[in-house]
């Protein structure tokens, strides 16, 4: 059995004939050792800019290079070259950055740089934003390095005017309070984990979503029955599974 996954997380389906839902404004991809979310992210890319000529992505890339995600978008059948070129797809390779500054950029350099990019977008309409990987500032900030990050993602969240963000992060236990932080801003939350028997070669990882719900939208420790599904990435697809299927009921 396939699933859609970004129809699980609540994004609507470029070229789909059903009345689409409204994407949520603010996607938490929480991405435990052991696996890769990036593959999730090209495809929220290629989704959004395939649903509509007037959609634009900024992709503000640090755990990845440029070159990762746009080999990841080509897998997809997606020309990202096209995109770039007519200015509806921008990705800073946060790396690149950093490597080119020669050493002068530090963390407060680093959200700088975010701030200017994100205030170039507002005259482009439908906008996504993805930001890959926020514990990375954290770890760039010499001094009290989560609580900055917390301020400036409250203050991007709160002021700007993009229309949607994606915000992937790397749990761990150091990060627990920057993490709970994330979940009560976010509309959907993804978790990625590995497979606890170890791994497979016909299985990646478990994907759960968490959506808030829609009746108690000032309540965000109230949610709806999350969905798990086990995900293998395949090439220009990304296959599920619901536990308990043939041949991996054990999982």
């Amino acid at each position: 059995m396939v699933w859609d996954v970004l129809s699980v997380c609540g994004w609507p389906i470029a070229g789909s004939r059903e009345e689409p839902p409204k994407a949520p404004r603010v996607t938490l991809i929480q991405e435990q050792s052991g696996v890769d979310g990036s593959f999730l992210l090209a495809m929220l890319m290629t989704n959004h800019l395939k649903r509509s000529t007037d959609n634009h992505v900024l992709l503000l890339a640090a755990n990845h290079s440029a070159a990762h995600y746009t080999a990841a978008c080509q897998k997809l059948t997606f020309n990202t070259a096209s995109a770039i070129q007519s200015g509806h797809l921008c990705i800073v390779d946060v790396l690149a950055e950093l490597y080119a500054g020669g050493g002068r950029l530090n963390g407060p350099e680093l959200l700088q740089l975010i701030s200017d990019r994100l205030s170039g977008e507002p005259s482009k309409s439908n906008t996504l934003v993805i930001v890959d990987d926020l514990t990375f500032y954290i770890t760039m900030q010499l001094t009290n390095g989560e609580n900055v990050v917390i301020d400036f993602v409250e203050q991007l969240l709160n002021t700007a005017s993009q229309d949607h963000f994606v915000l992937k992060v790397n749990v761990s236990e150091c990060y627990e309070r920057f993490c709970t932080f994330l979940v009560d801003m976010a509309d959907v939350i993804v978790t990625l984990e590995p497979l606890p028997s170890g791994s497979f070669r016909e299985l990646d990882g478990i994907l759960t979503v968490h959506r808030k719900q829609s009746t108690y939208p000032l309540m965000s420790a109230v949610r709806e029955q999350s969905k798990t599904l086990l995900y293998k990435v395949q090439d220009r697809m990304v296959r599920t599974y619901v536990h308990g299927e043939v041949g991996i009921k054990n999982l």
